[in-house]
C-alpha cells in the first residue's frame, strides 16, 4: 500500500521537487479556502445551490461562482448575504496573532462575559434561573474535567517530588459520565 498523506498539499510538497510549483499550489488552495467553507456550510445544512440562489435572490450559477471564487474576489456584502441566507451571523475580527497562552486567556474572558450574560438573564424568570443554574453545574464539571485531561497530558517529569501540577478538579467522576453542553 502507498504512503498516506494528511492532505493533498502535503503530498505535493513531498512528491514535487519544483519549489515554485509547490508554493503556487499551496497559494491556490489557500485562496479557495473561504469559498470552500461556504460550500461546506451550505451542504451541511442540506441546501442545494438552487435553493441557496432562491434565498439570495440570484441565479444558481452566481452561487456556484461564489463557492468557487478566490478569496480576493469575494465581497463582504456577499458573505453577509450568504450567512443570513443560512440563518447565521457573520463575525469578522481584526486581531494580532496570539500565542496559545494569550488565546486561552482571551477565550476564558469571553466565557466569563457569556456566563455573566446568563446570570443577568436569570433575574427575569424562575425557569430561566433554573436553566442557568443547571447549566452552570454542568459547565463547571465539564470544564474541570477538560482541564484535568489536559493536565494529564503533561509529561511526567521527576524533577521534583510530587505531582507535576496539583489540580483541584473532581477525580471521582468517570470520564464517560460527562456530557458536554452543545
Amino acid at each position: 500500500m502507498g504512503k498516506r498523506y494528511k492532505s493533498v498539499s502535503e503530498m505535493v510538497r513531498q512528491l514535487s521537487d519544483d519549489k515554485e510549483f509547490r508554493d503556487n499550489f499551496d497559494r491556490q488552495i489557500s485562496d479557495k479556502t473561504l469559498s470552500k467553507t461556504l460550500f461546506a456550510m451550505r451542504c451541511s445544512m442540506g441546501i442545494t445551490q438552487s435553493e441557496m440562489a432562491s434565498k439570495l435572490n440570484c441565479t444558481q450559477s452566481r452561487v456556484s461562482k461564489l463557492e468557487n471564487s478566490r478569496v480576493d474576489a469575494i465581497k463582504v456584502s456577499d458573505l453577509i448575504a450568504y450567512a443570513e441566507a443560512l440563518g447565521l451571523n457573520l463575525s469578522i475580527s481584526f486581531h494580532k496573532e496570539m500565542t496559545s497562552v494569550e488565546s486561552v486567556k482571551f477565550h476564558a474572558f469571553q466565557i466569563k462575559k457569556h456566563l455573566d450574560y446568563l446570570a443577568d438573564l436569570a433575574y427575569r424568570d424562575d425557569d430561566i434561573f433554573k436553566g442557568v443554574k443547571d447549566f452552570y453545574n454542568e459547565y463547571i464539571v465539564n470544564i474541570l474535567r477538560l482541564f484535568k485531561q489536559s493536565v494529564d497530558k503533561l509529561p511526567k517529569k521527576n524533577v521534583q517530588k510530587g505531582p507535576v501540577l496539583e489540580v483541584c478538579a473532581p477525580t471521582d467522576i468517570p470520564d464517560d459520565e460527562v456530557l458536554l453542553h452543545k
